[in-house]
């Protein structure tokens, strides 16, 4: 490393938050900065697809999380900056084991996620982390000057001086996707192709997605349904569990007016190909409002994020409602970019924000 160049790591387990470091390590000037990326499952799928450099691939399955974490941090010692996400359990074992072993570094956690709480157990890891850590970048920045939960009615108690909102979202993604569509995207007047972007959380497993396909077998006794191609796509993250296969195959034995598969596409090629999107908490909702995708947020009871709130998407909770949502299938277009983009907290100068963060 020159003496010029300050060493930036990136520590990195799910795949939104790569999206975000990827963005960061490209953009970050390469006079000023050396960055080295470590990174594990569906993130190092993520920067290996975008052709990012992972400097250590490593494996939660090793069985010995806290070596794991001594190493990774004794591997960062020397850096001046080291951000980590904050939506895995492992993530706190690393603060800690940084704080340890790498003592002299400042160390940030990411919260990448738009929203102030997401069910699931998200909110609790990430409480745990940022108490962990010794600042916070909020990639919405609205979220650094409002209360943060572990749970829907506890506050984690974050001092003001250790929130920065850095107001970054990968918005080109979606204007990627939404080009695609122009191009690639097919409409067949007696074909409707559904999917349903899934989580990976115990609120999602547990509730929301039996939650859909009960709302799906009592909906297709209302309504006519045979013209539904229903793909589920899985979280990246969620894929090796196959939570919802068994579902599927023991649902599509008692409802035959319907068809609902396992997609195999990509995440991108699956929003090229939806005339409809549906989901229940994600941090890629908002990407799919802004890739001109009718979406429907669907499930066991209405999550008040983003789109909800603004009015951007419908909640779902019943059959006669899911019938009257497919019917409609229109996305709002008026004053949309402005109203996501402030809700989102994007800021023009994330980049500057990120430098200084770094200094």
């Amino acid at each position: 490393m020159s003496l010029s160049t300050a060493l930036v790591c990136f520590i990195v387990c799910h795949g939104g938050p790569a999206d975000h470091f990827a963005a960061f390590a490209e953009n970050l000037p390469k006079d000023a900065y050396q960055v080295q990326v470590y990174a594990t499952g569906p993130a190092l799928k993520k920067f290996q697809e975008g052709g990012i450099a992972v400097t250590m691939p490593f494996s939660l399955d090793t069985g010995d999380e806290d070596k794991l974490a001594e190493h990774l941090a004794k591997q960062c010692s020397t850096a001046s900056f080291v951000l980590t996400d904050v939506g895995h359990p492992f993530d706190i074992k690393l603060q800690q084991a940084l704080a340890k072993h790498a003592g002299n570094v400042t160390r940030y956690a990411y919260y990448d996620n738009p929203e102030p709480y997401v069910p699931g157990g998200y909110s609790a890891v990430a409480a745990e982390v940022m108490l962990a850590s010794q600042g916070v970048l909020f990639a919405n920045s609205n979220l650094a000057n409002k209360p943060i939960y572990r749970s829907p009615n506890q506050e984690v108690v974050l001092p003001h001086q250790k929130r920065i909102g850095i107001g970054y979202y990968p918005v080109n993604q979606a204007d990627k996707i939404a080009k695609r569509r122009e191009i690639e995207h097919q409409n067949h007047p007696d074909r409707k192709v559904l999917v349903y972007f899934g989580g990976n959380n115990d609120e999602y497993f547990e509730k929301a997605f039996p939650a859909f396909l009960s709302i799906l077998a009592e909906a297709a006794k209302q309504s006519d349904l045979s013209h539904l191609l229903i793909l589920i796509q899985q979280h990246p993250g969620a894929k090796a569990k196959n939570f919802e296969g068994p579902l599927i195959s023991t649902w599509s034995k008692e409802n035959h007016a319907v068809k609902v598969m396992l997609s195999d596409l990509t995440s991108d090629d699956a929003q090229v190909a939806a005339d409809l999107a549906l989901y229940y908490q994600t941090s890629m909702a908002p990407q799919l409002i802004l890739a001109g995708i009718p979406t429907v947020q669907i499930g066991h009871e209405t999550y008040d994020d983003i789109l909800v709130r603004n009015n951007l998407a419908p909640s779902v909770t019943t059959a006669r409602q899911f019938v009257k949502a497919i019917e409609k299938q229109e996305v709002k277009q008026e004053p949309l970019c402005d109203r996501i983009f402030q809700s989102l907290g994007i800021r023009s100068d994330w980049l500057e924000v990120l430098e200084k963060t770094i200094q």
